[in-house]
C-alpha cells in the first residue's frame, strides 16, 4: 500500500474515535490544501468520504465546520457528476442538516456538478435531491436560500429541469412554499420570473401550471410593499420578448400604470417602483412604450419639478436610462418641446439640488448626450445647446468641483462629449478646459485621474486640435493616467 493510502487509511480510522475527530479533520484539511490539484483529486477519489459525512452528525460546531471544509476540498476535486453519483444519499441528508454551512456545502457541490449537461439531466431524475433543493429555497438562512435559488435557476432554464419543476413530485412542495410567509413567496416568485425571462419553454410550462398567474395576482394585494416588490420582479419578465407580449396581452402594464392614480399612500410608496418598471421597458422598447403610454412620459417629465427629492431622483434615473440607447433618444426626441423643456429645467435646477440628486441629474445628462454610434449626433448636439447660454461652462463647473462624486459626474459628461466631433470642438473652444484635462497635478483621486485619461484618449483620436496641442494630447496618452514628472533638484553648497 502506498504511503499516501496508508496515511489516509490511518486518518479515516481516527475519525471513528470521537476524541480524535477534530484534530484529524484539521490534519486532513491542511494536507488537502497543501496538495497540487491532481494529487488532491486522486486522494479525494480514494477517501472513504461517508466517514467524513458522518462527522456532520454532531452538535459540536467546530467539528461540523471542519468536516464541511474537508468535504468541500474533496468534492470539488472530483470529476463532475462523481459526487452526486457516489454520495447522493449523503448530499440529500446534508440538505436537511440544521447547520446552514452544511446545506451551503452541499448546494455548492450540486451547483458545480450541474454545469455538466449529463449530470444535470441525471440529477433531475433524483426526486429526493430535487425536493430537498426546493425546500432549501424556504430556508431561514438567506445564504442557503440564495444558493438554492441559483441551483434551481440553472436547472429551470433547461428543458429537463423545467419539466421536473412542474412534475407533481416537485410542483407540490414548490406550491407549498407559496403558502409560506411573504419573504419566501417573493423568493419563489423571483425564481420563477428569472427562469421565465431566460427560457421561453420554461415560461410556457410555468404559465400552464398557473405559477405566473400567482405572481400577477399579487398586484391586487392590499399590502402596498408586497405589491411594490412584485412590480419590481415583473419588470424583469418584461425584458424578454415573450414576457413583454404576455404582460401586454394580460393588461398588466395598464394595471401597473393605473396604480399611479390610486390613493395617496399607494402612489407615494409604489411610484418609485412603477417608474423603474416602465424605465426598464422604456430602455428595451422605447417606441412601443411611448406609443402606448405617452402619459407615462408626461408624468416623468412633470416629476422633475416635484418637491419630493425621491421622485425627482428616480425620474432623472428613468429618463437617463431610457435615453441611454439610440432608440430611446429618438423616442424622447419625438416628444418635441416636452423633452426639450425638461432638459432646460434640469439645467436650471442643478445648482439648487442636494449633492446626491445633482449627481443623478448629471448622470442623466451624460446618458442623454452620449452617442457612440453617430446615428443621433444631431439630437445630442441639440440637447447640449438647451443647457443654457454657456453649456460647457456649466459642465466644466462640475468637472472641476472639489467633491469627487460631483467631479466624476461632470467628467462623465465630458467623456460623452469627447466621443463626438461637435463635442470635441466644444471642448477645444472652452477656455482652459483642455489645459485642465492635461493637468494631472490637480487630481488626487484615482478615479478622477482615470476618468480624465479616458477623456484625453478620446480627444487624441480627434482632428480638431492644432499640431502643438495634438502632440501634447498624444504624449499624455502615452504616459498613462498616473504619470508623475520627475523633478531634478541641484544641491548648492552654502556660503
Amino acid at each position: 500500500m502506498p504511503v499516501q493510502d496508508e496515511w489516509c487509511a490511518d486518518k479515516l480510522s481516527n475519525l471513528l474515535q470521537e476524541e480524535l475527530r477534530i484534530s484529524t479533520l484539521s490534519e486532513l484539511r491542511d494536507h488537502l490544501k497543501a496538495l497540487p490539484h491532481d494529487e488532491a483529486a486522486t486522494m479525494s477519489s480514494g477517501l472513504q468520504l461517508p466517514l467524513v459525512f458522518d462527522c456532520l452528525n454532531d452538535s459540536n460546531s467546530e467539528q461540523v465546520d471542519l468536516a464541511c471544509e474537508v468535504l468541500t476540498l474533496c468534492l470539488s476535486s472530483l470529476h463532475l457528476g462523481e459526487s452526486t453519483q457516489r454520495y447522493r444519499t449523503s448530499l440529500e441528508r446534508a440538505l436537511v442538516h440544521p447547520y446552514p454551512a452544511v446545506k451551503s456545502m452541499a448546494l455548492n457541490e450540486i451547483g458545480r456538478s450541474i454545469s455538466n449537461e449529463e449530470v444535470l439531466c441525471s440529477l433531475c431524475e433524483q426526486t429526493t435531491l430535487m425536493l430537498n433543493i426546493v425546500n432549501c429555497l424556504g430556508d431561514a438562512d438567506l445564504g442557503v436560500a440564495k444558493r438554492a435559488s441559483e441551483v434551481l435557476e440553472t436547472l429551470g432554464v433547461t428543458v429537463p429541469g423545467a419539466n421536473r419543476l412542474v412534475s407533481n413530485e416537485v410542483l407540490i412542495p414548490l406550491q407549498e412554499l407559496l403558502s409560506c410567509n411573504e419573504v419566501v413567496r417573493m423568493r419563489v416568485y423571483e425564481l420563477l420570473v428569472t427562469i421565465s425571462k431566460l427560457s421561453e419553454y420554461s415560461f410556457g410550462k410555468f404559465k400552464s401550471m398557473g405559477l405566473i398567474s400567482r405572481v400577477i395576482e399579487e398586484i391586487g394585494n392590499n399590502d402596498v410593499l408586497l405589491k411594490l416588490n412584485v412590480i419590481q420582479i415583473l419588470s424583469e419578465l418584461a425584458l424578454s420578448e415573450h414576457g413583454y407580449v404576455f404582460l401586454d396581452q394580460q393588461g398588466i402594464f395598464d394595471r401597473i400604470f393605473g396604480l399611479i392614480n390610486e390613493d395617496e399612500l399607494t402612489t407615494q410608496l409604489c411610484q418609485p417602483g412603477i417608474l423603474k418598471f416602465f424605465g426598464q421597458i422604456g430602455h428595451k422598447k422605447p417606441r412601443e412604450l411611448l406609443a402606448k403610454y405617452p402619459a407615462m412620459f408626461d408624468h416623468l417629465f412633470a416629476n422633475i419639478e416635484q418637491s419630493d427629492l425621491v421622485i425627482i431622483g428616480i425620474s432623472l434615473d428613468t429618463i437617463g436610462f431610457i435615453g441611454q440607447t439610440s432608440h430611446g433618444k429618438l423616442a424622447l426626441d419625438s416628444t418635441g418641446s416636452k423633452l426639450e423643456g425638461t432638459v432646460r429645467i434640469i439645467a436650471k435646477l442643478l445648482p439648487s439640488l442636494p449633492t446626491e440628486t445633482q449627481v443623478r441629474a448629471l448622470n442623466c445628462l451624460e446618458n442623454l448626450l452620449r452617442d457612440e454610434r453617430y446615428d443621433t449626433i444631431q439630437i445630442t448636439e441639440k440637447w447640449y445647446r438647451l443647457l443654457g447660454a454657456e453649456p460647457m461652462e456649466l459642465i466644466a463647473k462640475y468637472a472641476k468641483n472639489p467633491f469627487a462624486d460631483l467631479r466624476l459626474a461632470g467628467l462623465g459628461i465630458l467623456n460623452a462629449l469627447a466621443g463626438q466631433p461637435w463635442g470635441q470642438e466644444a471642448i477645444r473652444n472652452s477656455p482652459g478646459l483642455v489645459e485642465f484635462l492635461l493637468d494631472r497635478s490637480v487630481e488626487s483621486v484615482k478615479e478622477c485621474k482615470q476618468a480624465k485619461y479616458v477623456i484625453v484618449k478620446l480627444l487624441a483620436q480627434s482632428l480638431v486640435f492644432d499640431q502643438n496641442l495634438q502632440e501634447r494630447i498624444e504624449e499624455y496618452v502615452k504616459e498613462g493616467p498616473f504619470y508623475v514628472q520627475a523633478v531634478t533638484e541641484v544641491a548648492v553648497e552654502g556660503n
